[in-house]
């Protein structure tokens, strides 16, 4: 039988061994979110960034941290110990980019389409290869299904081939639009969209 846990429209979602995915919390873990983002972007965020995504859709937010070997006794919280990986999302109505919501008012648009977006997706380079990133994409799709969802969006660098590997490949997105020069190192972007089943 597959290992995981079962989301709330009863899929069955990965789990990586020795790996926990926990939710952001609070501003504690803001550092570790920006380190970990950090590391690999093209451009940088800004802090308003960060607080932007996380302060607004904190249940898109999913850390992985290594799971606790100590003893039972051991009082040590899952969210002190040091993410090694992360996901950051949002949701946007999908009538332009301008129009966005927070979980908090997602009662108050059921009758719009809604469109999740992956901002950010990292995870340190020892742990790379082991089936984080992919763990942490299928709990956030999932979430974002789960809260009403009818796609994702995302932009990923052309040059990104692993990214590009994990999207097209183990998840079915495809390719809407490429960005010329669309980021701050003048590098071309696609943009790339999952249609989700209803």
């Amino acid at each position: 039988m597959p290992s995981g846990t079962m989301s709330k429209s009863n899929e069955l979602l990965p789990s990586v061994d020795g790996i926990n995915l926990i939710n952001y919390v609070d501003e504690s873990q803001l550092e570790d979110v920006m380190r970990l983002v950090g590391q690999d972007l093209s451009e940088p965020y800004s802090t308003f960034t960060y607080r932007y995504f996380l302060h607004r859709w904190p249940e898109l937010c999913i850390l992985a941290v290594p799971a606790n070997k100590m003893n039972s006794n051991d009082t040590t919280k899952e969210s002190s110990r040091r993410p090694i990986g992360c996901v950051v999302c949002k949701i946007d109505i999908d009538v332009d980019d301008t129009e966005q919501i927070t979980s908090k008012s997602l009662q108050d648009n059921l009758d719009k389409t809604l469109t999740g977006y992956i901002g950010m997706l990292a995870v340190e380079k020892p742990y790379r290869k082991s089936g984080i990133g992919t763990a942490l994409v299928h709990h956030a799709i999932s979430r974002m299904k789960d809260m009403g969802c009818t796609s994702v969006r995302l932009e990923t660098e052309v040059s990104n081939k692993s990214a590009m590997r994990l999207y097209e490949d183990r998840f079915g997105f495809v390719r809407e639009e490429l960005l010329v020069k669309y980021y701050l190192n003048w590098g071309d972007a696609y943009r790339l969209r999952l249609w989700l089943d209803g």
